[in-house]
């Protein structure tokens, strides 16, 4: 058990660095040729990133797996050139699928950053030094707050969530947890591990940040009313505009490929009676067909646990605003919510069956036994601090001005609400719910380990079905979440876009 462990904690502090050396780089040279210079196509770049913010882990380990997989096409076309499957590979493996996954989060945290600009300070560098000494010593020195968020968002899925390295057989400290829990025998190592390895350093660095950090009012408020001047790149606008869109055609369009190749793969007979295999239209009508039709049960049962969650998490969300009008009370309930989302997801898991699975109360039992409300509470572990992160974002949206004269006409703060937010943010608090959704939709981690008695989420029958390779129905699953992340992307900057 302690040789078992300490693998996980080696294996852990590998996989964050690597994912932090991928993601970060490509993160912020993404992020500073679409926020600050004026490259082209910049509009398809944000809708492609956007895209893949809300896709489950296990999805993009499915799109990357059906292309460099032991069953993906690379190995078809060159065998040679990808190693075969060992510790080693799958090490790398998780970390390159967290550190792809964290490459859309890291461009839109240090989208933020550069916002924060001095345009005297800059055009001082400019003149002195040039575009490198302005980007060197202006722009990268203000993002030190904003890179080290980067870098706790690429540790904060390996350090929380165990989908990936379960699927390679990778042992971290989350997916020891579920190991632990799934044999029934947690020990206390196994706590202490998860305590000073995975809450400890997110509650840390995220306090850290929340002091260091300009006000998250004042973020959104740049984001609304200011647009930084851009650094012309001159001649070498064409290639750097070739360059980004490739790298984000890349990173979007390399899974999505390889998921609709796997999709329409078929067998079929030639005139001289070999067996060959070849793409069809056909075949992949079929699959999504099929992925739509034979998972209903999963399906019904995913909307449900998602709309049930997301109904928890913004009516305990609008109730603590409520009783929080305060700014230092708002302030405590955002260093608050920091907890339950540093507790890694199988251990939400655990949780959950502490506090529900007792024979007394017997309704306890029946709770946890016979309805979602296990699922439901385990899922807010992670919807609870992005709905209050949501909640406070559309608010800050609001002009300072309409407060100030809602509270000089006397108004009631029951109908701020309705002559106040919604009128001005009623599309973006629609937008929220929806990211809220699709989010409880793809969550797995947390709920893995309470799901009642036949009730299967399409995130659990995907997970399972991914262990056994890249095949039809699997592929068609992947491609309809896709879909769904695409819309999203789309329907966030049709509302940016109107604002």
């Amino acid at each position: 058990m302690q040789h078992e462990l300490f693998n996980a904690i080696r294996n852990t502090c590998i996989l964050c660095g690597l994912s932090c050396l991928l993601a970060v780089p490509i993160g912020a040279f993404l992020a500073i040729l679409l926020v600050r210079t004026d490259v082209r196509g910049r509009t398809f770049a944000w809708l492609a990133i956007g895209s893949q913010l809300t896709l489950p882990l296990y999805v993009f380990a499915g799109g990357w797996s059906a292309a460099m997989g032991t069953q993906g096409w690379a190995r078809v076309f060159g065998p040679n050139l990808l190693p075969a499957p060992s510790s080693l590979s799958n090490l790398l493996a998780v970390a390159i699928v967290h550190g792809l996954a964290a490459i859309p989060w890291v461009c839109l945290i240090l989208s933020l950053g550069l916002l924060w600009t001095d345009r005297g300070e800059e055009e001082t560098a400019r003149i002195e030094g040039g575009t490198a000494q302005l980007l060197r010593f202006v722009v990268l020195a203000r993002l030190r707050v904003w890179f080290a968020a980067s870098c706790l968002w690429c540790c904060f899925s390996i350090l929380t969530e165990m989908v990936v390295s379960n699927l390679y057989q990778v042992t971290s400290v989350a997916e020891q947890i579920y190991l632990d829990a799934s044999r029934g025998s947690l020990s206390p190592l196994t706590y202490l591990a998860a305590a000073f390895l995975c809450v400890l350093p997110i509650l840390g660095t995220g306090i850290g940040w929340f002091y260091c950090a300009p006000p998250w009012q004042a973020v959104i408020a740049r984001v609304a009313r200011f647009k930084p001047p851009p650094i012309p790149l001159g001649r070498w606008r064409l290639v750097t505009t070739l360059a980004v869109q490739a790298l984000v055609l890349g990173l979007v369009a390399i899974p999505l490929a390889s998921l609709l190749t796997k999709a329409g793969w078929r067998p079929y007979v030639d005139p001289s009676g070999a067996t060959r295999f070849g793409w069809s239209w056909e075949r992949l009508t079929t699959t999504l067909v099929e992925s739509t039709t034979l998972f209903r049960q999963e399906f019904y049962w995913s909307i449900t646990l998602a709309l049930a969650s997301t109904i928890v998490a913004g009516a305990v969300v609008g109730l603590l605003l409520c009783v929080s009008s305060r700014r230092g009370y708002r302030a405590g309930l955002s260093l608050l919510m920091l907890f339950p989302l540093a507790i890694p997801g199988p251990l939400a898991g655990i949780i959950v069956i502490w506090c529900l699975n007792r024979s007394t109360p017997a309704w306890l039992g029946e709770l946890y036994d016979h309805t979602l409300a296990a699922p439901i509470l385990a899922q807010q572990f992670r919807l609870l601090p992005l709905a209050w992160l949501l909640a406070l974002t559309v608010l800050a949206s609001i002009e300072r001005g309409t407060w100030e004269q809602w509270k000089l006409d006397g108004g009631r703060r029951w109908h701020a609400f309705r002559y106040v937010v919604f009128p001005q943010v009623g599309q973006h608090g629609f937008v929220a719910a929806m990211l809220l959704f699709v989010f409880s939709l793809g969550e797995l981690s947390s709920s893995i380990l309470v799901l009642p008695p036949g009730v299967t989420t399409i995130s659990m029958r995907l997970f399972e079905m991914l262990h056994f390779g890249m095949r039809h129905q699997d592929s068609g699953l992947c491609i309809l979440l896709m879909l769904i992340g695409w819309l999203f992307s789309a329907a966030c900057w049709k509302t940016l876009s109107e604002r």
